[in-house]
């Protein structure tokens, strides 16, 4: 076996997503990839939660639907999960307090341990019954104790000796429990791997960027970006928890204008407050990077769970027309690469770039070698620190790639207007400079085609903005965008290791679009589109710059993340009708 799959299930409170995430970080320390999901409810203490850790040997794309080993902390769990058990799967579970009647009679594996009595004996807190489960289920894995405790020291030692300790202790009780004895035998390769969600990788890499200042009003799932820039305060980077997202967007903004690398982010609600600003950023043209985490709407809806449902709006988003940049990670490495490039990209062409991420690719973690911060250049584009023409400064020069020279407060001989009206190229307002209806008229059209050529300066300057092609030679293609890529990539995996040919086509700069481009790449192949909306909200993009009208569609929209396991199904029903 390759990889497994474990569940740790229990409510809110139980340390369901601390108890998942230890053991991420156990599997990377190891030399194994793992991959992480949690599903939860907005609320504090109750309910059903669970923690989805599939770990292996190989680079793994999702965290899978299945249970080879299902931590059952209360009824619910076994209740809930059970369905979704693996022949012979393990079952671990409170003997004292947990009924597994319903599995027996079963190939289940059922381990019954006395996981509360020995967390209380052993360290008089109830809470950690789930590290004692935890301890049990390495042992299943076959990985040494030393792995665990080599990751509690690191976790919590600036708690102090007392806490570390207990930690090992009752872990070890679970580990030696009787009945519990090593069976699979995943083999690490001895490289030490991090564990990181994708709004930390984010963060690392606006940071790496030089973003000095990040604004934001808490709002899931976005809110772990803000809770990054609050933990390294002292770093050199200001951040600024506002009253709201209309307070921050316009901060983020002056931060900009002020010759700043500026942030915001928030959510598709927090989004909707933010777009009268986004089009005034577009009119100043001042360099923006908006982070966008999408969760299912309309209005609060699911707002623990997740979507893709917002492309369609951020890439219209804000009144008239203006340039704009869409960018769409498509997984944890490139939620460091692709922010890195967006704040090149917000300079280079003075516009908004927003980065459009959703609750699974901000919140699941993965294994991961390190980020090579080394290489990332930064390019603030044409932006002047003096003046050496003579007369007024046109900060809004009519210029023949859309993009003027950009000045900064303070910097002498660059004093200009970055009105909201329309305007000429000193910033005055073109209602207050011009009496005549001609002049008035030839200064909008101008200044308007002025700032829509920076599109086509993007396409013929930048090799981002075409799709991304993987298994060029197969017979049929799936097509999808950001965080959905890695289910898309499992299930090739799966569908051709049963003689199918499929490859992926995927986006992860989607505006601006190279029509030409995208039509050569997608022209004359059999496609079928993967999205998690209703409206397979891609195809319509691809539709409108295309004309490719794809027909066969496989889409997700009950908040829950797509897996490899379910669009592998789904393909292989349509392969039988075509």
């Amino acid at each position: 076996m390759t990889n497994v799959s474990v569940r740790i299930a229990g409510a809110n409170g139980d340390g369901v997503d601390s108890s998942g995430a230890l053991l991420v970080k156990i599997a990377g320390r190891n030399g194994l990839n793992a991959f992480g999901y949690r599903g939860y409810q907005s609320i504090i203490r109750g309910g059903h939660v669970w923690y989805q850790i599939r770990i292996g040997d190989e680079k793994l794309y999702g965290h899978g639907d299945k249970i080879d080993i299902l931590i059952a902390l209360n009824q619910d769990a076994i209740n809930n999960q059970k369905s979704h058990l693996t022949p012979n799967a393990f079952v671990i579970y409170d003997n004292t307090k947990v009924n597994v009647d319903s599995l027996k009679n079963s190939s289940y594996k059922l381990l019954g341990i006395p996981l509360l009595d020995i967390a209380v004996s052993t360290s008089g807190d109830p809470i950690m019954r789930n590290t004692v489960a935890i301890g049990a289920a390495i042992k299943l894995l076959g990985i040494p104790m030393s792995a665990f405790e080599l990751v509690v020291k690191s976790m919590f030692g600036r708690k102090g000796d007392k806490v570390v300790q207990n930690n090992i202790d009752v872990a070890t009780k679970g580990y030696t429990s009787q009945g519990v004895e090593p069976f699979y035998t995943l083999k690490g390769d001895g490289k030490l791997r991090y564990s990181m969600d994708g709004n930390t990788a984010l963060s690392i890499g606006a940071y790496t960027a030089g973003c000095k200042f990040y604004s934001a009003y808490p709002m899931t799932p976005a809110s772990g970006i803000l809770h990054w820039f609050a933990a390294h305060d002292n770093k050199g980077v200001l951040f600024k928890q506002t009253e709201d997202e209309i307070a921050a967007i316009n901060m983020a903004i002056g931060a900009s204008y002020s010759g700043v690398r500026s942030m915001c982010g928030t959510s598709g609600g927090g989004f909707s407050l933010m777009v009268e600003a986004l089009g005034f950023a577009g009119m100043i043209e001042t360099p923006l990077v908006v982070v966008e985490s999408q969760r299912t709407g309309p209005s609060t809806g699911l707002p623990t769970k997740t979507e893709q449902a917002d492309l369609l709006f951020v890439m219209h988003a804000s009144q008239g027309e203006y340039p704009r940049i869409v960018v769409a990670p498509r997984d944890i490495n490139e939620c460091f690469t692709i922010t890195t490039e967006a704040f090149n990209l917000a300079d280079k062409y003075q516009c908004p770039v927003i980065i459009l991420m959703d609750l699974f690719i901000s919140e699941h973690v993965e294994t991961l070698e390190n980020f090579d911060t080394g290489s990332v250049v930064i390019n603030r584009g044409k932006l002047t620190m003096s003046n050496s023409t003579s007369g007024r400064f046109k900060r809004y020069e009519f210029s023949d790639d859309g993009v003027s020279t950009r000045g900064i407060p303070g910097t002498a001989g660059t004093e200009f207007i970055a009105p909201s009206d329309e305007h000429n190229e000193y910033g005055d307002l073109v209602s207050d400079a011009y009496s005549g209806l001609d002049a008035y008229v030839d200064v909008r059209v101008k200044m308007h085609e002025k700032r829509m050529r920076k599109m086509d300066t993007m396409l013929k300057d930048e090799p981002y903005f075409v799709p991304k092609v993987e298994n060029p030679e197969a017979d049929y293609f799936f097509v999808t965008f950001g965080s959905t890529t890695e289910a898309v990539r499992e299930a090739v995996q799966i569908l051709n290791k049963k003689n199918y040919k499929f490859g992926v086509i995927s986006f992860n700069y989607i505006l601006p679009l190279d029509k030409e481009k995208t039509l050569s790449i997608l022209k004359g192949k059999r496609l079928i589109d993967v999205e998690c909306n209703y409206t397979a909200q891609l195809a319509q993009v691809i539709m409108m710059n295309t004309g490719i009208d794809i027909k066969q569609k496989i889409l997700k929209y009950d908040g829950e993340a797509i897996t490899g396991e379910e669009i592998a199904k789904k393909a292989e029903e349509i392969h039988t009708k075509l």
